[in-house]
């Protein structure tokens, strides 16, 4: 189980792009590093080869010079081309022999390009033909033999040409067992920095990237706030101090989500209360249609009596007020019929009055008078 996780854990850092780009740039740095230090390590190299190519030469040519102190410059060259056939000159090409003045005596096998040089850094020099890579070295008699021929009277110029074709190859072995060497430094370097970078940089970033992802499911979610396993970093450094942001940044989102919960609360209850409110105007303005029409029941305010508002004085006025409607109503009633009543009576004694006034009337009240009732009933 433990490997397991080890080997997702490496196989999540070497998948990261900021873990490719910190190994690329690692390694392609100290490859380039390398690369530049190569370069004068090489030429080190090639001067070292070429030296022993001229360490053995100069030795055979002060061995000659030695030996024929009294040579002449065609003595010298034909002594200088038995060189070539020595198993360990197998190099030497060929050379030229140059008296005192610079004038060319003799040559043998393949010529050298230098001449008599003019300073003492002059008398070596690689070339680059078409037959391949040679290599020319010159001494002067009386100054290979300083100190040993006193008595050298004639001084000559040598030249001999060796084929360096030879250094080439050797060349390309010491830079592909440099470079090798190279490559696994770099690895080795790399994959330890990595190592160090993946408990000081690489896991702690992953950890907060998903930690940032959780906390952006919590918010949206909106869930309760989880265990961020990036809190467990106690750094004293910018991903430390990232860190803490981070953790700041979710305790104020989470503030501000406290805050809207409980503004859309109040929200709610301010809505549940207007829509309320709202009912029981509607209430007031049928109230308002029933007294109109003679329907209202002053029960159906009782509810909107009992607020502490205006709304509440408005009802319990608006039913005051429709009892009060109502009595004045019950009394106009009442005196309208008692009005109607003491009319009809007027009315009737007024119509009485016209008849009793009338002269029919009083003709047949004066006749009435003057009849005897006993004349009545006989007649």
């Amino acid at each position: 189980m433990r490997l397991a996780k080890s080997l997702q854990t490496t196989n999540r850092l070497f998948r990261s792009p900021l873990s490719q780009r910190i190994i690329a740039g690692m390694f392609v740095s100290l490859v380039a590093i390398e690369a530049i230090l190569l370069v004068p390590s090489v030429q080190r190299r090639q001067g070292e080869l070429l030296d022993q190519i001229a360490e053995v030469s100069t030795g055979k040519v002060r061995w000659i010079v030695t030996t024929y102190p009294a040579a002449t410059g065609a003595d010298l060259a034909q002594h200088l081309q038995q060189l070539q056939k020595d198993p360990m000159l197998q190099g030497i090409l060929g050379g030229a022999v140059y008296d005192g003045e610079g004038n060319l005596v003799e040559t043998f096998g393949e010529p050298p390009e230098l001449t008599t040089p003019s300073t003492p850094q002059d008398r070596s020099q690689l070339f680059t033909t078409a037959a391949g890579r040679r290599y020319d070295i010159a001494w002067t008699t009386t100054g290979i033999g300083e100190g040993m021929l006193p008595n050298l009277t004639e001084n000559h110029w040598i030249v001999l040409r060796h084929d360096a074709d030879g250094t080439r190859q050797a060349l390309m072995f010491y830079m592909l067992r440099i470079g090798g060497l190279v490559l696994l430094i770099a690895a080795f370097i790399t994959l330890a920095m990595m190592v160090l970078l993946s408990r000081l940089l690489i896991t702690p970033i992953l950890t907060l990237r998903h930690d940032l992802a959780l906390a952006g499911e919590t918010v949206a979610c909106d869930s309760n706030a989880p265990e961020f396993a990036s809190l467990r970093y106690r750094r004293q450094d910018e991903l430390g101090e990232v860190i803490a942001a981070f953790k700041q940044m979710y305790g104020q989102i989470c503030a501000e989500i406290g805050d809207r919960k409980q503004a859309e609360a109040t929200l709610r209850h301010q809505n549940h209360e207007m829509q309320q409110y709202i009912e029981q105007v509607d209430k007031v303005t049928a109230a308002a249609t029933a007294v109109d029409a003679g329907t209202f029941d002053p029960a159906a305010l009782d509810d909107v009596a009992q607020r502490d508002d205006e709304l509440g004085q408005l009802a319990r006025m608006f039913q005051l007020m429709a009892a009060s409607v109502e009595r004045r109503e019950t009394q106009l009633k009442q005196q309208l019929m008692e009005l109607t009543i003491e009319i009809d009576q007027a009315k009737l004694q007024k119509q009485v009055a016209q008849i009793t006034e009338s002269d029919y009337f009083q003709e047949i009240k004066s006749e009435l008078k003057h009849l005897q009732v006993d004349e009545f009933w006989q007649s």
